[in-house]
């Protein structure tokens, strides 16, 4: 199974249009299962920032199939084995909530980023269990 274009821009949509309905402003990327971009999406009057910060938390969720938040705990305990991870990846992962991934199997991940971290979370997680 594949992650569509269709299926990854109804995502992003639903992100977005759930963040709408909560006076947010956030930036929004989905990729694959590989954390190559499908599509982003940055809302007016969300920080520069935010896209690169989204994207993070799409790829670590997609690479690592589970929530990027999930890594946390594997970070502090084990902080040289999660830099020696880091080395080998094509982006830097991230612990900070707002990523998760798409499908069972995993076929991607959506990343959110510009509300604070658990809306984040709750706009992501919304958005993941549409595209299901």
């Amino acid at each position: 199974m594949t992650l569509t274009l269709e299926a990854a821009r109804a995502t992003l949509d639903e992100a977005l249009r759930i963040a709408r309905e909560s006076d947010k402003r956030i930036s929004v990327v989905i990729v694959d299962d590989r954390g190559l971009e499908v599509c982003a999406a940055r809302m007016d009057g969300a920080n520069w920032f935010t896209l690169g910060v989204a994207r993070a938390k799409a790829q670590t969720a997609a690479t690592f199939k589970r929530p990027s938040d999930s890594l946390a705990k594997l970070q502090g305990d084990y902080p040289e084995l999660f830099l020696h991870i880091d080395d080998q990846l094509a982006f830097r992962a991230t612990t900070l909530p707002g990523g998760v991934p798409l499908g069972d199997p995993v076929v991607g991940g959506i990343g959110v980023s510009g509300a604070h971290p658990e809306e984040d979370l709750r706009i992501a997680t919304a958005a993941a269990a549409f595209h299901s």
